[in-house]
């Protein structure tokens, strides 16, 4: 009975963005609780493990962005509590929210990422022979925070000392001119994709989270869609990524796809990318959320 199953929702925490983690949490726990199941909304704080051990859930719900949620840290405390859990494993969320480790993988496999440069402290590239533009950004970042389109070195240099500042390691990448397009699974449904196309031109923190600032429309190039979907699937399988995902693409101006990152725990409010890929499937929420649990025979 699903009144018997508990689940713990868990959100928040103590990144810079705990607080779009929350949104997500509130909205899959009243899902969860629409569907019946009995729901414990918990905040990520360095208690968690002794709230879970008394809560004793039957299955932890993570809806957490950036670290120590999304990087394989939570994960791993799941593993440990012997506590089955949403999501990828702790290998997985660790290699997708390194872009760089991402990138790594995606080469040695064969697929088209955007070139890049490592930056740190002690490792910059040699601005002055790199073209412009150029994407700079943390390695290990989501929700597009932090990330800077510059035009020039002077820029470029400004944008580095910010991040440098404030993360261990950031990119340097080459910037992809053309479309940008997302494409997301739950369970073993690979969804349509969608096309993002921000008003300001740029997709950046305030284009994905401000109403209006954004349309995103289901792509309806079969050609596209279907080279979309299929590396999506490959991805899948290569990563071993569980339950649910969501990939971001830019498609050149010369017809090439590239891969810009893999997120293994996306956003969860009614309205993000990957409830609004599977509304286009005819999937409600609750239904995205039962799809999900039902891959877990839950």
């Amino acid at each position: 009975m699903k009144k018997n199953k508990l689940i713990a929702v868990v959100g928040g925490g103590w990144s810079s963005e705990a607080e779009i983690s929350r949104k997500s949490a509130v909205a899959v726990a009243k899902g969860l609780k629409r569907l019946g199941y009995r729901v414990e909304l918990l905040e990520l704080t360095p208690h968690i493990a002794i709230q879970l051990l008394e809560l004793k859930p039957n299955l932890v719900w993570p809806t957490l962005h950036g670290s120590p949620g999304e990087d394989g840290t939570f994960q791993g405390l799941l593993e440990i509590l012997k506590i089955p859990y949403v999501g990828s494993g702790v290998k997985t969320s660790a290699l997708c929210m390194d872009k760089d480790w991402t990138k790594r993988l995606l080469l040695s496999y064969g697929f088209r990422t955007p070139n890049y440069w490592v930056i740190t402290k002690n490792q910059k590239p040699p601005l002055e022979k790199l073209s412009f533009p150029l994407v700079v950004k943390p390695a290990t970042e989501g929700s597009s925070l932090g990330l800077y389109i510059v035009q020039t070195q002077r820029e470029s240099e400004n944008a580095i000392e910010t991040l440098l500042g404030k993360f261990e390691k950031i990119l340097v990448e080459e910037f992809i001119s053309g479309r940008e397009f997302t494409c997301g699974f739950a369970a073993n449904q690979i969804f349509t994709p969608l096309e993002i196309k921000p008003k300001s031109g740029i997709y950046d923190f305030r284009a994905k989270y401000t109403k209006g600032e954004t349309d995103f429309l289901p792509v309806k190039e079969e050609k596209i869609k279907n080279q979309l979907q299929e590396i999506t699937k490959k991805l899948k399988e290569v990563f071993e990524l569980k339950d649910l995902a969501r990939v971001d693409f830019r498609l050149s101006e010369e017809g090439k796809l590239y891969i810009l990152e893999i997120n293994t725990l996306p956003g969860m409010t009614e309205t993000s990318l990957l409830p609004t890929m599977a509304k286009e499937e005819g999937y409600s929420f609750e239904e995205l959320l039962e799809l999900i649990l039902a891959n877990l025979n839950f």
